[in-house]
């Protein structure tokens, strides 16, 4: 393996998240038919079903929400801050299309909103492309992904009342940092509306998933170093901030500092790397990962373990039952403890989302044969979340500049490849819990990665 081997993501088409996201919902219920007792004489009248209610339009999103969300922080921020709330000068949708549109404030042009949404400071108001941005975002996603990219700018309105970011791109706030806020903010009002269904927008936990996949969306380029100036985050990096604010509050986001918060995303580290945007065909990929990977498990393993070697990769095919097909294109074979690669499977990941989706998927499965080298079961959503955090655990390793480690947009690949199905997330029968969603399994991922692989591991 050359020195210094890097991977990175090929870029996600959006539409097909959602489709593949519906399928892997899909199961079919175990069971056989069998006959009624007795006939049930059918109702003489049957009344006519519901309607099913009728889809809010983008611009009824955009009113619902920011009429939810001003109302949200009326209470939330004295409730936090211990100081009064003031409310937001305005809300500008924009028709970006219209020659005759005026421009907002802080811009110069209509047009030169196209696409885009921000929050104007000296104006203290928000404005969006009402004519693109939005519709895209709600044909794409749903409710929530119109929710979300709002709930981000009112997130900017938040820290500004806080007098946070007045020296904005200072070493004390980078505009990374403000960024991370607003994602943060955005997390806290997103938990509200689920909470709170009464604001008259349709979200709920999948509505949730649907959120981060659409803020996925708005991740930086690949190569863009968290210092440039514009900088807003990877995937990792912004799926991490929502979440925090989610689960943690309105307080949290203000705590935030550049002491406090990781930020991940990082420069090409080479021409070549950059030549290749990071991504080494499978072919390359897997036997780097396997020299790296099996190095890091034996020694997670070996410390319960003493003299516990990680497995070399295999076939899948060496593997009989219905529990490795059902695994998906990385295996761990209970019978003999092996870890195995579906090489046609894998390969549709690797050009779906990039290499290291196909490398955390096979993390997982050395996750799962740590876990059985322990002594503890393999089955089960509790085996399956700690292979899932110990996958994160892996990554988090890579995050040092060891011989085998990341290359800009690597965890894009780890966030999407999570939010896109449950496959890291299956335990040896092939089974995932079917209460968790996406933003469960990239929570789960996040801890290993953020806090290590004892973090994953049950007590001795």
């Amino acid at each position: 393996m050359p020195p210094q081997t890097r991977i990175r993501t090929a870029a996600v088409i959006l539409s097909s998240v959602l489709i593949t996201l519906a399928a892997g919902c899909a199961q079919v219920v175990p069971g056989a038919a069998a006959p009624a007792p007795d006939p049930v004489p059918a109702p003489a009248a049957r009344s006519a079903p519901l309607p099913a209610p009728t889809p809010l339009s983008p611009d009824q999103v955009s009113t619902a929400t920011t009429e939810a969300l001003q109302a949200f922080w009326r209470e939330q921020f004295p409730a936090a801050y211990d100081r009064p709330w003031t409310d937001i000068s305005g809300f500008v949708p924009v028709r970006t299309r219209s020659r005759a549109a005026a421009a907002p404030p802080c811009l110069r042009r209509a047009s030169d909103l196209a696409g885009q949404a921000f929050y104007c400071p000296t104006a203290d108001i928000i404005a969006w492309d009402a004519d693109g941005l939005l519709p895209a975002q709600v044909e794409e996603f749903g409710t929530a992904g119109a929710v979300v990219v709002l709930a981000h700018e009112i997130g900017h309105a938040v820290h500004t009342r806080l007098g946070i970011g007045a020296d904005r791109g200072s070493a004390r706030y980078p505009p990374i940092l403000l960024e991370a806020m607003a994602d943060c903010f955005a997390g806290v009002a997103l938990a509200h509306l689920i909470a709170s269904p009464g604001a008259g927008l349709p979200l709920d936990l999948v509505e949730r998933d649907q959120a981060l996949l659409a803020l996925v969306g708005f991740r930086d380029p690949v190569g863009v170093d968290s210092r440039d100036e514009g900088a807003h985050g990877n995937a990792f990096d912004r799926v991490s901030a929502f979440q925090l604010g989610y689960g943690d509050g309105a307080r949290r986001c203000a705590e935030m500092t550049v002491q406090n918060q990781v930020f991940t995303q990082r420069r090409f580290g080479s021409a070549e790397d950059r030549a290749r945007r990071g991504d080494l065909p499978l072919p390359a990929l897997l036997p780097a990962f396997e020299q790296d990977a099996r190095a890091w498990f034996s020694e997670v393993g070996g410390s319960r373990v003493q003299g516990w070697q990680a497995p070399a990769l295999g076939d899948a095919g060496s593997c009989p039952g219905r529990a490795a097909r059902a695994q998906g294109p990385a295996v761990f074979c209970a019978a003999d403890g092996a870890v195995l690669v579906n090489a046609d499977e894998l390969e549709a990941v690797h050009r779906q989302f990039g290499d290291y989706a196909a490398a955390l998927l096979l993390a997982s499965r050395y996750g799962l044969a740590t876990v059985d080298a322990i002594g503890v079961t393999t089955t089960g959503p509790e085996a399956a979340r700690t292979a899932m955090c110990l996958g994160g655990a892996y990554t988090g390793r890579l995050l040092d500049g060891a011989s085998f480690s990341l290359s800009p947009g690597d965890l894009d690949e780890a966030v999407q490849v999570l939010l896109n199905g449950d496959w890291a997330a299956r335990d040896s029968g092939g089974r995932a819990d079917p209460a968790e969603h996406g933003f469960d399994r990239v929570a789960t991922f996040r801890s290993g990665l953020l806090d290590g692989p004892q973090r994953c591991l049950p007590a001795p």
